[in-house]
């Protein structure tokens, strides 16, 4: 490298960085001008998402079937109508889902410094992201020098050169696992200071003492980073050594193409891997709730959790909430717009390293994926304050019945259970 950064062949030029740049803003500003119309037509915003998840599903199946994918294409269109017909069970959900996603936007407009706090991890992820990306690559290319090679010969005399190279092996382990382990505590310290603005909200809005602090985002933050940071750590440690797990399988998988054993035993182990960490994520999720609310350690809020979900019937509710439909039509549309810009982008400077167009297409998927991660972090807000609003509804239902009473008249009637609650508050 001539150090020079230009219009060169380097693909970290500054017409590249730029780029990037325009990824990243452009995904902060869909974000934030979809998480206004999620608080300006809530109930719109729920019948169009089911629709689209129809459309989405169909759409591409028909895709399919047009590119002679014969399996493929028959499995999503079943599944689009399936899911089509799913709207005549689904739709009495919309109401309760309504009033739920007002009540979470309505805390997010109260408190302005969720957004602010969820676009600084973002930035800070996105930092870390690179840094991290430079480290995996230069790590890997040091690592080269202790490759060993030895030649053999095969039973028909032909000579071919066997190569090994195991701390390059760990090494790459090592740094996938630290990345995995890392982004998850940004993200969950990011959702336990969401969480824990929510839950303030939610037990001291229209109390005689008021708000224990003036500045709520930013104790619950100070919490997170403190008193809580163990806990969020454990519980991040748990998923990454899941997904590390998952990421070694699958290289597995890549590097034994031809041998079907091989890749039968590591399919069945990836999919067991993977039902593994929806679950274990799921029950984080949850469990960082109550971290947030009374700063119990990760093991007692994990199994508080379990009390939850099972015995209080939480987990109706959370089946019966179609905000996450919501969430996922926004990371989809916004994935899709960011994609565009990136592809106008380098069709109008056309880069140097791009000349023979063998970049377009990973340029494109790489701002896809990015552009639905940003939103799925910015919008953090919204599907953590949905979990709070569940868990503190079951944990202290009075205070629901206090400064929300809408909301509770309707959970009451249709999930008794969850207003029986489990005990006063205290962790305040």
């Amino acid at each position: 490298h001539s150090g020079n950064l230009s219009y060169t062949k380097n693909f970290y030029s500054w017409p590249t960085m730029i780029m990037w740049l325009c990824v990243l803003l452009v995904s902060i500003v869909f974000s934030l001008i979809y998480l206004g119309l999620m608080q300006m037509f809530a109930g719109q915003m729920l019948i169009i998402s089911f629709w689209f998840a129809v459309v989405s599903m169909i759409g591409t199946g028909v895709y399919y079937l047009a590119a002679k994918i014969w399996f493929a294409g028959g499995i999503m269109l079943i599944f689009g109508i399936l899911y089509a017909l799913m709207w005549f069970s689904w739709r009495h959900r919309i109401p309760f889902s309504k009033l739920v996603l007002e009540v979470v936007c309505h805390i997010t407009r109260r408190f302005p410094s969720t957004i602010v706090v969820s676009v600084a991890f973002l930035i800070l992820q996105a930092a870390y992201s690179a840094f991290w990306s430079l480290a995996f690559a230069g790590s890997f290319k040091h690592m080269e020098q202790y490759q060993n090679c030895s030649t053999h010969t095969d039973r028909n005399g032909r000579q071919y050169q066997s190569c090994s190279n195991p701390k390059q092996i760990l090494a790459w382990v090592f740094m996938v696992f630290s990345f995995y382990w890392t982004s998850g505590v940004i993200l969950n310290v990011l959702h336990t200071t969401i969480c824990g603005t929510f839950a303030t909200f939610y037990f001291f809005e229209g109390s005689p003492q008021g708000y224990p602090t003036k500045h709520v985002t930013l104790s619950s933050l100070k919490r997170a980073m403190t008193s809580s940071f163990g806990s969020i750590c454990f519980g991040s440690l748990v998923v990454a050594i899941i997904q590390t797990l998952r990421a070694i399988v699958r290289a597995i998988r890549s590097q034994n193409d031809d041998n079907l054993a091989a890749q039968l035993l590591a399919c069945c182990a990836d999919c067991i891997l993977g039902c593994i960490e929806a679950i274990v994520e799921f029950f984080n999720k949850y469990a960082y709730v109550e971290i947030a609310v009374y700063g119990k350690p990760f093991m007692a809020a994990a199994k508080d959790t379990w009390t939850l979900i099972k015995d209080r019937g939480v987990d109706a509710l959370i089946n019966d909430c179609l905000i996450g439909n919501v969430l996922q039509m926004g990371a989809f549309l916004c994935a899709a717009v960011v994609a565009l810009v990136a592809w106008l982008y380098i069709t109008i400077t056309k880069p140097e390293y791009n000349t023979s167009g063998s970049y377009t297409a990973p340029i494109i998927i790489a701002a896809f994926v990015l552009a639905m991660s940003m939103f799925m972090v910015l919008l953090k807000c919204i599907d953590s304050g949905a979990a709070t609003t569940f868990v503190c509804l079951a944990e202290d239902p009075d205070a629901m019945a206090r400064n929300n009473p809408r909301l509770f008249a309707m959970v009451r009637e249709a999930y008794p259970r969850v207003v029986q609650g489990v005990h006063a508050v205290d962790g305040f």
